[in-house]
């Protein structure tokens, strides 16, 4: 396979991958490609660690797609076969140096920019259908575009035209069946055996086409992606890696363009209010100091789970009042602030509670709202983006500057509760320039992110 999680050897295997796909002449193609590409339903273009581009296809048929770089023919390559769970067959192959023009099935791709001047970034895609708990509501009316807005995120991220896409997890959101009597979900597939494919391609595949197919994508792995949950689809699907069996633990890994450097965190199993065991706790600790160290030059820490942030709280009651789809009738009362595991393992860590200077911003999902935070202390900015697709929470808008989180105090702080994503334009060397924009394509709030702090205003 083409990229092991051991980077020492990654030169190694690029080159051999690369001297494998070989190209190929277009003669005794046209027909198993004819064959191959009305049967291709999804295909989009990952960046893959250091800095590459892999093209990657989901096909129903029996071998893999061409793809052409530059009107020139290549087999991708197996990465995974059907079994009971994926009735499709997954294809992959990595992007030559210095190609501009990418086709597979007929549909054009974007190659991998080097230096991205527009940045679309989306988390928490999925419409839940789950019980309530003290801070989501229940089931949501996935058959609603205008309650389950995703498909029109996808859209809006397209026509913004961006250079690079991130995803910053929790694709997979549909987990229990809709109960007898919530209208809004019935007869959705949902995360169970016999279902998992027809469920990402409600969940993800179909709505989010348009996404997928308009820039690279960086695809970050959310705590609904946990092997327990949808991890399986993840890894074969998703992951940056070669692919191989669930687990709940990966590496940190950076993304290397010319002005701005990405490092990627899974966070998965960091719980958000109750410490860790000192296993997962110690684990954490080490991924902060494995990703220090991929820190060089300009850099945005992802993950799925926040390590300095706000969540909107209902008031804790013994028996809910709830309605048929589990909804609670009780709004917000309080913030609390997330996450203990990670803020305890970076504390822990030789890091010392504190990122390293050349980290510039947060950048987080899971909190089902839009959220930026600025602290004092030279901390960078926090900022959320739970806003792509899932039931949201209410907005708390009053009380969340002048507090004290992890030891730094709140001087800014943005929090809107509508569907939609996060698009970042450099202003010059490290500063930028961000848009909330909703799922309407309206810009409703801007931000200016420089020197490690970022300050929002509405529009």
């Amino acid at each position: 396979m083409w990229f092991r999680r051991n980077r020492a050897v990654l030169p190694k295997l690029q080159f051999l991958v690369f001297v494998s796909c070989a190209w190929l002449g277009s003669a005794g193609f046209e027909s198993a490609s004819a064959h191959t590409d009305s049967q291709v339903r999804n295909v989009w273009v990952q960046v893959v660690p250091p800095y590459r581009g892999l093209v990657r296809a989901i096909t129903e048929g029996e071998h893999c797609p061409l793809a052409y770089f530059d009107g020139r023919p290549a087999r991708m390559k197996v990465r995974a076969r059907p079994n009971s769970d994926f009735n499709v067959l997954v294809c992959e192959l990595l992007v030559p140096p210095r190609t501009d023009r990418i086709e597979v099935a007929g549909r054009e791709l974007r190659p991998v920019s080097r230096n991205p001047k527009r940045i679309a970034v989306v988390g928490d895609t999925g419409c839940r259908m789950k019980a309530g708990s003290a801070f989501d509501d229940g089931f949501q009316n996935c058959g609603d575009p205008d309650d389950w807005e995703f498909a029109k995120v996808a859209q809006r991220v397209a026509e913004w035209q961006p250079d690079l896409i991130i995803q910053l997890g929790d694709y997979i959101y549909r987990e229990q069946k809709c109960p007898e009597g919530c209208g809004n979900c019935q007869g959705s597939p949902y995360n169970s055996p016999g279902m998992r494919m027809a469920t990402w391609n409600a969940e993800f595949f179909d709505p989010g086409i348009p996404m997928l197919e308009a820039a690279p994508i960086v695809f970050v792995r959310g705590d609904h992606e946990t092997c327990e949950r949808a991890g399986l689809g993840y890894v074969r699907f998703l992951d940056p890696f070669e692919f191989a069996a669930c687990s709940d633990f990966s590496d940190p890994y950076a993304l290397e363009f010319e002005e701005l450097q990405l490092v990627v965190m899974d966070t998965v199993q960091a719980d958000d209010t109750s410490l860790s065991a000192n296993l997962v706790v110690n684990r954490y600790a080490q991924d902060f100091e494995r990703a220090a160290k991929l820190a060089k030059g300009p850099t945005w820490l992802l993950s799925h789970r926040p390590i300095w942030a706000l969540r909107p709280a209902h008031r804790i009651v013994s028996e809910p009042k709830t309605d048929a789809c589990g909804n609670q009738m009780i709004p917000p009362v309080a913030v609390e602030d997330i996450n203990v595991t990670t803020q305890d393992a970076l504390t822990a860590s030789s890091l010392a509670g504190r990122l390293p200077p050349a980290v510039d911003l947060v950048l987080t999902a899971h909190i089902h709202v839009g959220e930026v935070l600025s602290f004092t202390g030279r901390r960078p900015p926090q900022m959320v983006v739970g806003i792509s697709g899932t039931k949201l929470l209410p907005a708390v808008t009053r009380g969340l500057e002048g507090r004290v989180i992890d030891g730094e105090t709140v001087t800014h702080a943005m929090m809107v509760s509508v569907h939609g994503f996060f698009g970042f334009v450099p202003r010059q060397r490290g500063a930028w320039s961000m848009n909330v924009f909703d799922a309407g394509g309206a810009s409703v709030t801007k931000c200016r992110i420089d020197d490690k702090n970022a300050h929002c205003r509405s529009r």
